[in-house]
């Protein structure tokens, strides 16, 4: 795979922290604007990336680069995506993937047609532990209640009480707890219950938008309830469980990593699992596998998830419109 990633933001610093461990990604090139020039040629020099792109239109008439990473504020992905597909590239797509769900079939049916990958980056997914968190449902089912909590104060909530507004908080960029944060914990929930009955969501609103809340998803034996501040100190240990009739299962991580994860099912008996690589290695190794083997079944099977994540979304938004 030659990827070029778009974008330079914080998310990326991550991207840097593993990427080298997967040698058959090749890092082709990194697109920013021009007064981030001096930062992405930082950028390039400390992670041994072959170009530096300031303009969208020549990144994508370059043949060399096959895949893009697109890690920019939400309200550009849908934008810089579909140029993306239209040129022939395979695109992936930081979370939250898009902002509607007309958005999204425009994206899917772009890459039907062209016959290129598309994928939401979600590493909770990917993680080997998310698979055994599903195994685990049977042993303690039926499942009754899971409290999910992913809550850190924001680097950028300071300046956003002062009156800056940058976009993570910024409710016409994509920004607010619900698809900065939440998003995991809906990703998390729909990938094991699947799509909900029901759905409610009660933010705290400040200057137009969700700075923490609480998101409830009814299914038919079960609640889910999940819970992502910015505007709060959050332990973020111990913060999650799933509760069934049979037994209980502990995220002692947040729910973006899924690093740690605990069984106690009948008669207390434990299992314990920890993952050691960085959250996002699991996700972008899927990628390179499916792209280089062309697994449109693992394609499909992702877009149906983040079609079902997004109908969550577009309903929960709507009760910050209300407020």
């Amino acid at each position: 795979m030659n990827l070029a990633i778009i974008g330079s933001g914080k998310i990326v610093d991550d991207l840097f922290q593993f990427i080298g461990d997967l040698p058959a990604i090749h890092l082709t090139a990194i697109y920013g604007r021009e007064k981030s020039l001096d930062k992405l040629k930082r950028m390039q020099l400390a992670n041994h990336i072959d170009r530096v792109f300031t303009d969208y239109d020549q990144l994508l008439e370059n043949e060399n680069i096959d895949t893009l990473y697109i890690a920019l504020p939400n309200d550009l992905h849908f934008e810089y995506a579909k140029r993306g597909l239209e040129a022939g590239k395979h695109v992936i797509v930081e979370k939250p993937f898009v902002q509607t769900l007309d958005q999204f079939e425009t994206l899917k049916a772009l890459a039907l047609v062209k016959h290129r990958h598309l994928y939401e980056a979600i590493s909770n997914q990917y993680s080997p532990n998310f698979n055994m968190l599903k195994s685990w449902i049977s042993k303690i089912a039926p499942i009754h209640f899971s409290f999910l909590n992913y809550s850190q104060y924001s680097s950028r909530y300071d300046a956003f009480k002062q009156g800056e507004i940058l976009p993570a908080f910024d409710p016409n960029r994509g920004g607010g707890a619900l698809q900065d944060l939440n998003i995991y914990n809906i990703h998390l929930l729909v990938g094991l219950f699947g799509k909900p009955e029901a759905i409610r969501y009660l933010p705290n609103m400040a200057k137009g938008v969700d700075t923490s809340g609480i998101l409830t998803l009814k299914y038919h034996e079960a609640i889910g309830s999940a819970f992502a501040g910015k505007d709060v100190v959050s332990i973020q240990q111990s913060n999650s469980v799933i509760e069934g009739e049979q037994g209980y299962i502990k995220i002692e991580s947040p729910s973006n990593e899924l690093a740690d994860i605990s069984l106690v099912g009948p008669e207390s008996q434990t299992e314990t699992l920890h993952t050691a690589k960085h959250r996002m290695y699991y996700e972008f190794e899927t990628f390179e596998k499916s792209i280089r083997e062309d697994d449109y079944v693992l394609m499909s099977e992702m877009l149906n998830h983040t079609q079902a994540v997004l109908e969550v979304l577009e309903t929960a938004k709507k009760f910050t419109l209300t407020l």
